[in-house]
């Protein structure tokens, strides 16, 4: 059953902080939730995000004017895609730690990782998802 949901994303990197809230549509398929909305920022009009969130696995999916595959686990490294119309860039993400704090798919999704763009360091980030009911 598809659920609507507000959802406020925190993205830390270095010393920033950016706050993004949207809408969108969370279910449940099998053991694991797939959270999906519509990007809010100007430069990614038109592209449609989605998280599968598992127990030990997040993988985000983006569609749209950005095309990307991002995935998070810990303790292990993980390779994605990210596609522009000016090229294709190989991603790699190192987690550090993820944490569910929620009930039914609402409440509280946080991680954070090291990211690599094309082999080299692009930093260390931290994203918190704050799901609520619409």
């Amino acid at each position: 059953m598809k659920r609507a949901v507000h959802i406020q994303i925190d993205s830390y990197a270095e010393e920033q902080h950016i706050v993004q809230q949207a809408h969108g549509d969370l279910y449940k398929k099998g053991e694991h939730y797939y959270l999906r909305y519509d990007e809010t920022e100007p430069e990614m009009q038109g592209t449609v995000t989605t998280i599968k969130l598992e127990r030990e696995r997040i993988r985000v999916v983006r569609n749209g004017s950005v095309r990307s595959e991002q995935e998070f686990a810990v303790g292990r490294p993980c390779q994605g895609v990210y596609e522009t119309p000016q090229g294709r860039m190989g991603l790699e993400t190192h987690t550090h730690a993820m944490q569910y704090d929620w009930i039914d798919g609402l409440g509280t999704v946080e991680w954070s990782y090291d990211l690599f763009v094309m082999g080299d360091a692009a930093g260390t980030y931290r994203l918190r998802f704050l799901i609520r009911e619409a």
